[in-house]
């Protein structure tokens, strides 16, 4: 689609002034949406694609992810999250299929926050309900309950301040399906994140320009260990290092996926995955309104 150049530059400006805030505040922290690992913060936004491609020894895949996120309270949302699969086996007598895969719905609640420390963590259940294409969706209910957790480190000592825009946050639980196996895993995901807004405002100011001065960096590792079922005992592990661009309004970003043991590797040659995340309570206001507390208002900036 093409755009007029007045609308290009309008929509430029309005992200050169922005800042990387308002979404994901704990303290003085600004938490992204990572690629892999959950979100420990309830808060109102769409993910309006999150694309992957994957390259493996049996094929390839494409998924076009979305998801709409909604506060109830301050403390609790609701996530509802499906995607687009568009699978290439390279085998010759397998045929490319394509189709919706599972409706996927969260519920999760913020019990402990501690601002002073930039410190959060969650409980949620995710369940997911057999509504996707036959061809490319399980066929069977899932559920999996599961810890988010997230820590800044801005109160690290003056004499490590530049180790202070570090964060991390993660995830870890149980995806249990209601298969004839009982197929259960354990999974673990952790997100390293490096804030330039954060050094920016908080540890010093290098006069960086924008873009520049929106980049978080990120590297996130997942693991999965079998628990019941055909993958019963097998670890996989992969790694997810990338960057995001994240202002008042939009989280953009990029990473690529590569694995990080045999098991992985018989899974996953190399993928890159990517995020458009907005941030609909700044740029729709009434979409502030919670069923319970009603109209909320603005998120305060954070770092900036």
């Amino acid at each position: 689609m093409r755009m007029r150049a007045g609308a290009v530059g309008v929509l430029l400006c309005g992200l050169a002034a922005g800042t990387a805030h308002a979404h994901g505040v704990v303290g003085q922290r600004s938490f992204i949406e990572p690629f892999v690992a959950e979100d420990v913060n309830p808060k109102n936004e769409f993910v309006i694609t999150r694309p992957e491609w994957d390259e493996g020894r049996d094929g390839r895949m494409f998924t076009l992810g979305f998801g709409l996120e909604k506060k109830i309270t301050d403390r609790l949302s609701l996530t509802l999250d499906s995607a687009w699969l568009d699978v290439n086996p390279k085998a010759a007598g397998d045929h490319h299929v394509d189709g919706f895969d599972n409706l996927h719905a969260t519920l999760k609640y913020a019990f402990w926050i501690n601002p002073a420390h930039e410190a959060i963590a969650s409980i949620a259940l995710e369940s997911g309900a057999p509504t996707g294409s036959s061809d490319v969706a399980e066929k069977d209910w899932s559920f999996k309950p599961f810890l988010l957790y997230g820590r800044g480190f801005g109160d690290l000592p003056r004499a490590l301040k530049y180790l202070q825009p570090l964060a991390v946050q993660g995830d870890a639980g149980f995806e249990v399906s209601t298969d004839h196996a009982r197929a259960t895993t354990f999974v673990h995901n952790i997100a390293v994140e490096y804030s330039i807004p954060y050094l920016q405002s908080v540890v010093r100011d290098f006069g960086l320009g924008w873009p520049v001065r929106n980049f978080i960096g990120d590297v996130e590792f997942s693991f999965a260990h079998g628990v019941n079922g055909d993958a019963h005992g097998q670890t996989r592990a992969f790694a997810t290092p990338g960057f995001v661009y994240m202002d008042r309004w939009v989280e953009i970003g990029v990473a690529g996926r590569f694995p990080l043991d045999h098991n992985a590797r018989q899974e996953l040659d190399w993928g890159i995955i990517g995020i458009v995340d907005l941030f609909i309570d700044d740029i729709l206001p009434w979409t502030r309104w919670q069923p319970v507390g009603g109209m909320r208002p603005p998120t305060p900036p954070a770092e900036g």
